[in-house]
C-alpha cells in the first residue's frame, strides 16, 4: 500500500461495526433494527410500476418525493434535503461545516457513522460518555470549544434507545453558541411515544440552525433502498444540497418512498406490532431477571455479562441473530430488535433455554 499517499486521518478511521451477514429465511434476524413486516405493499406497487424506466436517470431533485414528503410532514419542500440514506445527509453536513482539524462533539456510544464521517473529513471527534445510558447534554455543552462546528445527538440514541426531552434540549441550546450546528438524528423517531419528546417541528421554530435526520429504513421498511432525509431551515437545506451527489436518490428509492408515505395501513400495523413486541420483551427480560435499558426505539440493549460470547453462540446455533455491542464499547451487552410476534417468542424461548441450561 502506498502509505505516503494516504492522509493519517484516513488510516485512523476504525471500521464500521458490522453485524452478521443475512443467512436467509431460516434465521430469526433481530440484529439490524429493521421493520419486521417487510416493505409496505404500496411501496412495492410503486416500485413495480417504475421497473421499466430503469434505463433512465431518476429526477435529480426528486421533486415529486419532496412534495409528497412535505405534505406528509406538514412542511415546505424547501425544508427537506434528501439523501442516499440519512448517512449521506450526515456526510453533507460534515462537508459543509467542517474544515481540517475542527471539532465535532458527539455522545459515546452512539451511531458509529457520525465519527467515521467526521474523521474522513479530517475533523476531530470529541466524545462525551453517556450517563446512565442517556446522552449527557450538560457534559456535551461543556465539551464545546471555539473549534467546535457540529454536535451530533441521537434521539432516540442508538444503541441505547433512550431520549432527551424538549425542556432538556432547550436548556442545552442555551449553553451552546449559536454558530454551532446541532444535528439531531431521529432515525427511530416514529417509534417514540413519550409526550415530552421534541422533534423537527420544535427545531424549526427555534432561531438557530438545527438539522433533523430521518430515514425510510426503519419505520417505513425500506432499508434496502437507502432513502433518508434532513429537515432544517431553508437556508441550511440550500447549503446541504450544494454538496450531495448527482442523482443521489435512485429511481426505485424515490418510487418506494412515495408508496410508503401513502401506505397508512402499513404504518399503523408497524406501530402496533412494535408496541406489542416491546411490551412482550420487557416482560420477558423482567421475568428472566436480565438487566435491560428501557427503550423508546424498536430495539433493546440488554446485559449478558461475562458469558455474552456463550449466549451469542447459543442464539446463533438456534438460528437467532442479535447484535454484539463490543464495537460500541459495551462489552457485556447485546442489542435485540423487536421482530414479529413469533420471532420475539422464539428469541425468548431460546433465552429461557439458555438460562435454564446455564443454571
Amino acid at each position: 500500500m502506498p502509505r505516503p499517499l494516504i492522509p493519517d486521518h484516513i488510516l485512523e478511521i476504525p471500521p464500521y461495526p458490522r453485524g452478521k451477514p443475512w443467512r436467509g429465511l431460516e434465521e430469526v434476524r433481530l440484529s439490524a433494527n429493521e421493520n419486521p413486516l417487510g416493505p409496505p405493499p404500496k411501496a412495492l406497487e410503486e416500485i413495480r410500476s417504475s421497473l421499466a424506466a430503469l434505463h433512465r436517470y431518476p429526477d435529480g431533485l426528486a421533486e415529486v418525493l419532496k412534495e409528497e414528503l412535505a405534505q406528509y410532514l406538514g412542511l415546505d419542500p424547501a425544508n427537506l434535503a434528501l439523501g442516499n440514506g440519512s448517512n449521506e445527509v450526515i456526510e453533507m453536513a460534515v462537508k459543509v461545516f467542517l474544515r481540517d482539524g475542527e471539532e465535532v462533539v458527539l455522545p459515546a456510544p452512539s451511531f458509529a457513522y457520525y465519527g467515521i464521517a467526521v474523521k474522513a473529513r479530517g475533523g476531530k471527534c470529541i466524545e462525551v460518555p453517556l450517563r446512565d445510558f442517556r446522552i449527557d447534554l450538560e457534559a456535551m455543552a461543556r465539551a464545546v470549544t471555539p473549534r467546535t462546528r457540529l454536535i451530533f445527538l441521537g434521539n432516540p440514541n442508538n444503541p441505547t434507545g433512550t431520549i432527551f426531552g424538549l425542556e432538556e434540549l432547550k436548556a442545552f441550546l442555551e449553553e451552546v453558541p449559536e454558530e454551532v450546528v446541532v444535528v439531531v438524528d431521529e432515525a427511530y423517531g416514529e417509534f417514540v411515544t413519550a409526550e415530552h419528546y421534541p422533534s423537527f417541528r420544535n427545531y424549526l421554530e427555534m432561531d438557530r440552525w438545527i438539522l433533523s435526520l430521518r430515514t425510510f429504513s426503519k419505520f417505513f421498511g425500506l432499508a434496502g433502498l437507502r432513502v433518508g432525509y434532513g429537515i432544517g431551515r431553508g437556508e441550511l437545506v440550500e447549503l446541504l444540497e450544494r454538496v450531495h451527489q448527482p442523482f443521489n436518490v435512485n429511481l426505485l428509492g424515490i418510487a418506494g418512498a412515495i408508496g410508503a408515505l401513502k401506505d397508512r395501513e402499513f404504518q399503523e400495523r408497524t406501530r402496533r406490532v412494535v408496541a406489542e413486541g416491546k411490551d412482550f420483551l420487557t416482560a420477558a427480560f423482567e421475568e428472566l431477571d436480565i438487566p435491560f435499558v428501557a427503550s423508546e426505539a424498536n430495539f433493546f440493549l440488554f446485559y449478558a455479562g461475562e458469558r455474552k460470547g456463550e449466549l451469542l453462540e447459543y442464539l446463533e446455533r438456534e438460528g437467532v441473530v442479535v447484535r454484539d455491542m463490543e464495537g460500541y464499547g459495551l462489552g457485556g451487552y447485546l442489542r435485540v430488535s423487536v421482530g414479529l410476534p413469533e420471532e420475539n417468542r422464539r428469541f425468548v424461548e431460546v433465552l429461557k433455554a439458555w438460562k435454564a441450561r446455564e443454571g
